[in-house]
């Protein structure tokens, strides 16, 4: 794939309006034209701390933070096509920072940390798409949240978080449908919670991530082989990130956004795992952590999060096209 190399850095109109006016931006900021992006339908609410993840050629949303800074039970369906989104059968329980992730033809919405605070939760739901419910299936082998996942060969495989107490974890949790069963594989070599996570051609990239402090962002790119059971470091991401947003298209693993204790990154940097190099992209529209990113039809959709640091939620839904 052939990268666009032109590096563009400009301050988001995010923060131009909060040194100005002393107001950041709501669900309604205008995310002018970038080169490679343009904007679709944004979300039907304003969200952050969601996950996304592709099915049968629609985008799914779940869970996350509302304007009112709590926990949530929403579900959305995105269709490409109309350019439309649509409610599903809300989840059983409030949840945020919860993964979504697709195997073998289903979606699961997988722990997270549940509504009144930051206590991570071990569920696992599987959406019943014909009669549009969520079903609960074996759950984690320990409460965990603020994590990240993705399917490797028809298995979920979820990294990095925190548990009980905010303890990091360092086990990583792999899930078989086929069996409604759990089982554990190598550690992740870094720690981490806020990471992003990508599976490219079998084998699942954790990106950035940092260790329960927003000031104390990692680098860390390391690549797990469930085949194998083993974990490579690889050349670090660039720009050191956490609450960002990861999503692979091709054989290119993109990441999206991130925060510090006062700030929101607008940070675009791709990773292709062919020439196993790094490339700086053109800034996000909107500067902003808590996001979700999923890749389909040869465009990356960056939808919700939030464009200041801690709590803020946007509707914005950008879309970036290689």
């Amino acid at each position: 794939m052939t990268f666009r190399t032109r590096v563009i850095r400009r301050l988001s109109s995010c923060l131009l309006l909060a040194a100005f006016f002393g107001s950041g931006c709501s669900d309604t900021t205008d995310t002018a034209a970038t080169a490679g992006w343009s904007s679709v339908a944004s979300l039907p609410e304003p969200l952050q701390e969601l996950f996304g993840a592709v099915l049968q050629g629609h985008i799914y949303v779940a869970g996350g933070f509302d304007t009112n800074r709590a926990a949530t039970r929403v579900a959305y369906r995105y269709d490409p096509v109309s350019d439309e989104w649509s409610a599903i059968a809300p989840l059983p329980e409030p949840r945020h920072h919860m993964p979504l992730a697709v195997a073998n033809d289903s979606l699961y919405a997988i722990g997270g940390l549940s509504a009144g605070g930051f206590g991570a939760v071990e569920t696992l739901w599987l959406y019943d798409k014909p009669n549009d419910r969520w079903v609960p299936r074996a759950p984690l082998p320990e409460p965990r949240g603020a994590s990240a996942a993705g399917a490797v060969d028809g298995r979920l495989v979820v990294v990095g978080g925190f548990g009980v107490g905010g303890r990091l974890l360092d086990s990583i949790a792999i899930y078989d449908p086929s069996t409604d069963s759990w089982s554990r594989g190598a550690p992740i070599p870094t720690r981490r919670d806020h990471l992003g996570a990508a599976v490219v051609n079998s084998l699942l990239y954790a990106v950035g991530g940092r260790p329960r402090d927003p000031n104390r962002n990692l680098n860390s790119l390391e690549v797990y082989e469930l085949g194998t059971d083993t974990w490579r470091a690889l050349a670090p991401l660039p720009t050191a990130r956490g609450g960002l947003a990861v999503a692979p298209l091709g054989d290119v693993v993109y990441s999206y956004g991130g925060e510090t204790s006062t700030s929101v990154f607008d940070d675009h940097e791709a990773y292709d795992v062919v020439t196993s190099a790094w490339t700086t992209l053109e800034a996000m529209p909107l500067a902003r952590h808590g996001l979700a990113a999923v890749g389909l039809d040869g465009r990356i959709f960056v939808i919700g999060g939030g464009p200041r640091a801690g709590f803020a939620q946007t509707a914005v839904v950008d879309v970036f096209t290689p």
